[in-house]
């Protein structure tokens, strides 16, 4: 047996999608997931007055990073190195530099530049920057002197585990949150190529693998053939 070869078991995209499909967000979770960041973490938190009291600090910083997830599909990475001259408040674009060090503005939602905007009113004072801090998303004030600094990619995955496990949904990550934005996407404008920019893919089949979460058309194929019509 020892020299019988075995073929590697590569997964379909219907199999990577179906796998997906259970740990991101979809239908109403979209929408209410960044709503108990906005509001209800809070409320079911606020007899801890410790942990109450770091949510709020940091209430408004946290729903605009989620929110701005759900709302362009940006990588963790893209999120962090964000400075604010990279925002275009009008048009609700954003410069990112994508893998390979590529430029590329990406839109994002109108409910992340509210959630933005609601952040940049209190970043200065609550995080204590000053007019010449580049970054966009900041740490809250650490040490003896309360030094700011952009925030890391490790301090956003531990941000996103805290509300994702009080949540309900603990396998929610970064990255999934990502693919909640590419999946509600795809749903919202079927258009491949459209999603494959926004997304920054540089092969079209690790997009098409969005093409494959709730097929309600296959479904409903396959359903009907238990039902077979009248001649």
């Amino acid at each position: 047996m020892a020299k019988v070869e075995f073929n590697e078991i590569n997964d379909t995209p219907e199999t990577v999608a179906n796998k997906m499909e259970g740990n991101i967000l979809t239908g109403v979770d979209y929408e209410k997931f960044r709503l108990f960041i906005a509001y209800d973490y809070g409320q079911n938190n606020k007899d801890n007055k410790k942990i109450h009291n770091f949510y709020l600090f940091n209430r408004e910083r946290d729903t605009a990073i989620v929110s701005f997830i759900l709302g362009s599909g940006l990588r963790l990475s893209e999120i962090i190195n964000l400075n604010i001259s990279d925002i275009d408040f009008n048009k609700c674009l954003v410069r990112v530099m994508r893998k390979g060090n590529k430029e590329q503005f990406v839109y994002f939602s109108k409910q992340a530049m509210v959630d933005l905007d609601q952040y940049l009113k209190i970043r200065e004072t609550k995080y204590k920057v000053n007019q010449n801090t580049k970054a966009l998303f900041i740490s809250a004030p650490m040490g003896p002197k309360g030094t700011t600094r952009r925030m890391t990619a490790r301090a956003v995955e531990k941000m996103i585990e805290k509300y994702a496990k009080a949540y309900g949904k603990p396998s929610l990550t970064v990255h999934k949150l990502r693919h909640s934005f590419a999946s509600r996407y795809h749903n919202q404008i079927n258009d491949v190529p459209k999603l494959r920019r926004q997304l920054g893919h540089s092969s079209i089949q690790t997009t098409m693998i969005y093409t494959h979460i709730r097929n309600e058309d296959l479904k409903n194929a396959v359903d009907e053939m238990d039902f077979p019509k009248d001649d």
